[in-house]
């Protein structure tokens, strides 16, 4: 069978789905190595596959989470950790040569190494496809990103020219720099939730989620906790951006009588104790198992990253969305144009809003059930993609090419 490299950035949200695409290729035979840092270690080792460590992991990990959200910083970081990786991937995978490179769509080293040396290629891409889109970002926004990114861009060409200088133009997609692409692109949406872009050809493949329960390792959740007599609605504001302790103080005060329990996910920057008393009506927990969770709620509170819109979706949930940087905001808007979501705090800087509306929207979404019923209409577009599955055989066709 097949040797494949899987290349990926440091982000919850890339190597969520890659997982069970992985899982299934190791199952079918093939033998993975993937490159990661070593948070993602323990995860990638369940699927069978091979973990290897990018060197100074933890500095590329730390760095990647600082400069998340904002478009400049992030390109402007991916481009410098290309002229640090390529010299020592080239010859890695020069001294054991695979038969294909799998890489996410931000991982541009994946892409380049693939091309310089001449290896069959697939992109896994976790996000929406903006590039080509119309109408979705407005002049707010794109007002906003100009300000971030002005001081940024002498560096990100100092980069993009060095690269080019040592290696050639063809490195770089002809397009743009993001998302790096290939012969075979593997999209985790639908082809009904992807906003309309003129970027999209016969080379993208909409797989939709990539979701396989079992692959994120055990939890010991507390299920008896949760209630059955009542709205359930669960929050949660990512890996990244959970670190908002006055949000959570809001939230726990503006709904402590509210009709509904909520199960809050905290995430490891913000502790418990630092709350305060908690609500009856609240079940919080520094993480917990959201692909099983998602079934036994009513409502998703969520920061509006891909993965998490996408999951939700998949089994149905509708979402209020509180973005925290564009992209998620930009997910969130396309949620509510499809009806399954109402977006809150979409004008920069992102996420502010008062109680007062969030108490709105939830009370929104769970008292009119087109909003469910639209999260089941992409759900079910969402299963009819074929998942992980598809995605697998599409890497395995372009193997056979």
């Amino acid at each position: 069978m097949a040797e494949i490299v899987v290349f990926n950035v440091p982000g919850s949200g890339h190597v969520n789905p890659t997982l069970p695409v992985v899982a299934e290729l190791v199952a079918r035979g093939h033998a993975v190595r993937y490159f990661n840092t070593a948070r993602f270690q323990a995860a990638i080792e369940r699927t069978g596959a091979a973990f290897r460590s990018y060197p100074n992991g933890a500095m590329m990990e730390a760095a990647f989470m600082q400069r998340a959200g904002n478009l400049a910083t992030i390109s402007s970081f991916l481009l410098q950790e290309s002229e640090r990786l390529l010299p020592w991937l080239c010859t890695e995978l020069a001294e054991e040569q695979p038969d294909l490179v799998l890489f996410d769509a931000i991982a541009l080293w994946g892409m380049q190494v693939a091309r310089l040396q001449q290896l069959p290629s697939v992109a896994s891409i976790g996000l929406f496809i903006f590039e080509g889109t119309k109408g979705l970002i407005g002049w707010r926004d794109t007002v906003h990103q100009m300000r971030q990114a002005l001081p940024h861009i002498p560096a990100l060409l100092r980069s993009r020219r060095r690269l080019t200088r040592r290696y050639g133009a063809k490195i770089f997609p002809s397009q743009a720099i993001f998302p790096a692409v290939s012969d075979c692109n593997l999209v985790y949406t639908s082809r009904e939730f992807q906003p309309d872009s003129s970027f999209i050809n016969e080379h993208f493949h909409f797989v939709g989620p990539s979701i396989a329960h079992g692959v994120r390792g055990d939890s010991d959740f507390p299920w008896h906790e949760l209630d059955g007599s009542r709205p359930r609605v669960y929050l949660s504001l990512g890996t990244i951006y959970n670190d908002n302790l006055t949000f959570y103080r809001q939230v726990l005060e503006t709904f402590a009588d509210y009709p509904a329990q909520f199960i809050v996910a905290l995430g490891r920057q913000v502790q418990i104790e630092a709350l305060g008393a908690i609500p009856a009506n609240f079940l919080i927990q520094p993480t917990v198992p959201q692909l099983e969770l998602l079934p036994k709620v009513d409502l998703f509170i969520s920061h509006g990253g891909m993965n998490s819109v996408n999951e939700a979706l998949y089994f149905g949930v509708p979402l209020v969305i509180v973005p925290q940087q564009i992209e998620q905001m930009l997910n969130g808007r396309q949620s509510a144009r499809k009806g399954a979501a109402i977006l809150l705090g979409a004008r920069p800087p992102y996420g502010q809003l008062a109680m007062a509306d969030l108490c709105a929207a939830i009370t929104t979404v769970l008292h009119e059930p087109a909003f469910g019923q639209a999260a089941t209409r992409l759900g079910d577009s969402f299963r009819a993609a074929g998942g992980y599955r598809r995605a697998v055989q599409l890497i395995e066709q372009t193997l056979h090419r």
